[in-house]
């Protein structure tokens, strides 16, 4: 028996945990399947992508900054990936590439399991209006918060991501609200109001990166904070020096993680083993 390929596309990508959370899974569900990091450069995607099909990869995750090229590059495309324009995690199916999104479900489910919290009736602050940004924004709306503040450092962006939302046609669409990281008092007035933060930039993938915005903007005993970066990063040390609860990105890539496992083998993801793997690896660093 042929042993299936996967593997995780980023650059850089040399960070990632995904490696050793997937291939645990593997192992746990006795599957002969090994899953690697790439490190492609978004000039290389459209080749790698076809490298990748010519080798035999049954699939692939797409992380920063190539999910919303991968969009571009994949045959067919799930509802909710055509709803955001974005793909995390791809299948490779007789010779055609179906791409997927599972990010949504990874922010919606880590939320629910670090701070016990539903979306619903609240004021969410989403900070980066990139590709994950952009699943974590359909995926919050949909789920009736009353207010969803975005904030991003290149303003049009935000603002052409609010427009996508409004014509989404959701049945209860959140109120929505567009600012700059830059915008110091609107910031302020935000980070007040706010129930939930959702970090999704990039910024903390690298020690020495720069916060997303001033740090001393954040309340005292403010909003629970969702680091995307799973890693202890300069807000969620902020934060929890605030009295605010901080939850960092492991639980989201974990689910996301394990959605993508399922789609790639038909098979329930083996959660905990996955979830053991991922931190023992973080304890290690």
């Amino acid at each position: 028996m042929t042993t299936q390929r996967f593997a995780v596309l980023g650059f850089p990508v040399s960070h990632s945990l995904s490696p050793v959370m997937q291939n645990a899974g593997f192992a746990a569900c006795g599957l002969d399947a090994d899953y690697e990091s790439l490190e492609v450069r978004p000039d290389e995607l459209k080749k790698t992508f076809s490298q990748l099909q010519r080798n035999g990869f049954s699939g692939w995750n797409c992380t920063v900054p190539h999910k919303e090229q991968a969009f571009l590059l994949v045959d067919d495309t799930s509802p909710e990936a055509r709803r955001i324009g974005c793909v995390n995690t791809v299948i490779h199916r007789n010779g055609r590439l179906e791409g997927h999104s599972t990010d949504g479900y990874g922010l919606l489910t880590a939320l629910a399991e670090a701070f016990a919290l539903e979306p619903e009736g609240r004021t969410i602050l989403l900070a980066g209006c990139g590709g994950a940004g952009r699943s974590a924004a359909f995926a919050l709306a949909a789920r009736r918060p009353a207010e969803l503040i975005l904030a991003n450092r290149t303003v049009a962006k935000a603002e052409a991501l609010a427009r996508e939302l409004t014509a989404a046609g959701l049945p209860q669409p959140p109120r929505l609200t567009v600012l700059s990281l830059a915008d110091r008092s609107g910031l302020a007035a935000a980070l007040a109001r706010a129930d939930i933060l959702i970090q999704a930039t990039s910024q903390g993938l690298k020690p020495e990166d720069p916060p997303p915005f001033d740090l001393d903007l954040l309340p005292i005993a403010g909003p629970v904070v969702l680091d995307m970066i799973y890693r202890s990063t300069p807000l969620l040390r902020a934060a929890a020096a605030r009295g605010c609860r901080i939850a960092d990105g492991s639980g989201m890539l974990l689910h996301q993680g394990a959605r993508s496992f399922t789609l790639w083998t038909g098979v329930a993801a083996p959660v905990e083993a996955m979830r053991q793997a991922l931190l023992g690896a973080l304890r290690q660093r």
